[in-house]
């Protein structure tokens, strides 16, 4: 499915790349950070899958989440 994103400049870009759509986002958060830096290694290693990779990790991310929270470490 494509998406529209327009900057705040009013430029806009339609894209269905998920690395094409990440790089475009201006991101803080750390964790956001991470899977951006995520998908751009998988876009440079194979060109595809950055949006599989992300949902991956977020997912692993969001497992991780309670033991986090409880103060558990994390072998990582």
């Amino acid at each position: 499915m494509d998406k529209l994103i327009v900057a705040g400049q009013g430029n806009a870009t339609i894209s269905n790349d998920g690395a094409t759509i990440m790089k475009l986002l201006d991101i803080v958060h750390p964790a956001a950070k991470t899977l951006v830096d995520i998908a751009k290694s998988q876009d440079a290693e194979v060109g595809d899958g950055t949006t599989s990779v992300v949902l991956l990790a977020g997912e692993f991310l969001k497992q991780l989440k309670p033991f986090v929270e409880e103060g558990v470490s994390v072998p990582f």
